[in-house]
């Protein structure tokens, strides 16, 4: 019964809209975050005489992942510990909260240390009716998913 194990079709899937960042000790709301991802850097050999395929070997990174967090900007300054957060700061303890009906913990991505590599915000064109974007770009140390006992 492996397939049962793979799919359960009472399984819900989870939602990706409702979620809430965490800075240190300070909580955090974005409208949207991107490359939630880890990666691994690696090297392939192909062995001398028997080359059906190539032997896979984790190498030591070279390039740090990145996190990519939007949020629209406010017309009050309610945002001053927001504004603190400047390119060059270091960060850590930055955790990633996924809710399930804006209460249940879904899912949790976190990184121990980072950087804020790029403060952005969005063009500013007179022609349209556009929110402004602030966006942040944090290098980190690797993203880890941790697991939620009873999810």
């Amino acid at each position: 019964m492996i397939s049962n194990l793979i799919f359960d079709p009472r399984e819900k899937l989870v939602p990706s809209h409702s979620f809430l960042v965490t800075i240190g000790p300070a909580m955090f709301s974005f409208s949207k975050i991107s490359n939630l991802m880890s990666r691994v850097e690696y090297d392939s050999i192909i062995e001398g005489g028997n080359n059906d395929y190539p032997h896979l070997f984790k190498k030591a990174k070279t390039q740090p992942d990145t996190l990519i967090l939007e949020k629209g900007v406010r017309t009050r300054s309610s945002d001053l510990t927001f504004n603190l957060l400047t390119e060059g700061m270091q960060v850590e303890m930055v955790t990633i909260m996924l809710l399930k009906n804006g209460t249940d913990l879904e899912k949790v991505f976190f990184f121990k240390k980072g950087m804020i590599v790029k403060r952005q915000f969005s063009t500013l064109d007179a022609m349209s009716n556009e929110l402004l974007i602030e966006t942040l770009e944090i290098a980190h140390s690797g993203l880890v998913e941790v697991p939620i006992p009873g999810v």
